[in-house]
């Protein structure tokens, strides 16, 4: 059995599917996804579909919250805030309501809803821990501070090493060029942090780009963005 991590989809449903059948996805496997399915991207609701279509068929999937996630909630609950306004004009919001076809949070279908109340904030399997964005290793237990791990900014945070105790923490969040998230799979055995997140939906040199890296061998995959 394989296992594979993909972080920051952000509504790139077309670059997504291709991914998974780069990487030769099969039921055999196990596929955690570290949040950021929506924004940004033309097709949030594709990428639900296309999850909830993988789980339904009995593929070993796993879904974290991210931020974005988080800030669609806030929107559903206080649709008049200033960070609701912000979620839709700064941070692709506007983009995710249209590919569900609405202009309010509220008009979703609730079983998308659903299914991003039910994410959790982080996973543990093995000796990977999961997470969104990050853990705060300046409280004696990271797993307390819920924030850090949908917001964290730190892009080499000091960390804990005896409390992760031979652990690799796997995020996404904050992007990273190709050649970082190379150096930074050769350096897991005194920098056990991982960052997979290469900015699939930024058009730049070194991002715009989805990862997926096979966690016993360490091996990456990547398929560029066809969707914007």
């Amino acid at each position: 059995m394989r296992t594979f991590a993909i972080s920051d989809i952000h509504g790139c449903c077309r670059s997504f599917e291709s991914l998974l059948q780069k990487i030769g996805f099969e039921k055999s496997d196990e596929l955690f996804l570290l949040g950021d399915y929506i924004d940004r991207g033309p097709a949030s609701k594709g990428v639900f579909d296309l999850i909830l279509k993988l789980k339904e068929e009995n593929y070993k999937v796993q879904c974290l919250l991210g931020n974005h996630e988080e800030m669609m909630l806030h929107a559903l609950h206080h649709p008049a805030s200033s960070e609701a306004y912000s979620w839709k004009i700064w941070n692709g919001g506007i983009e995710t309501l249209k590919s569900f076809g609405t202009g309010l949070v509220k008009n979703i279908d609730p079983k998308y809803l659903e299914f991003i109340y039910s994410l959790p904030r982080f996973i543990e399997k093995d000796r990977f821990i999961f997470v969104h964005a990050g853990l705060n290793f300046s409280i004696p237990d990271p797993f307390a501070d819920e924030e850090s791990m949908l917001w964290a900014f730190d892009d080499r945070p000091v960390v804990n090493i005896p409390w992760l105790s031979g652990r690799i923490v796997v995020h996404g969040h904050r992007i990273h060029p190709r050649e970082q998230i190379k150096d930074d799979i050769g350096r897991l055995d005194t920098y056990p942090i991982l960052g997979i997140d290469n900015g699939c939906v930024y058009q730049k040199k070194r991002y715009n780009h989805l990862y997926a890296v096979e966690l016993h061998t360490m091996e990456l995959s990547f398929q560029k963005n066809i969707d914007t």
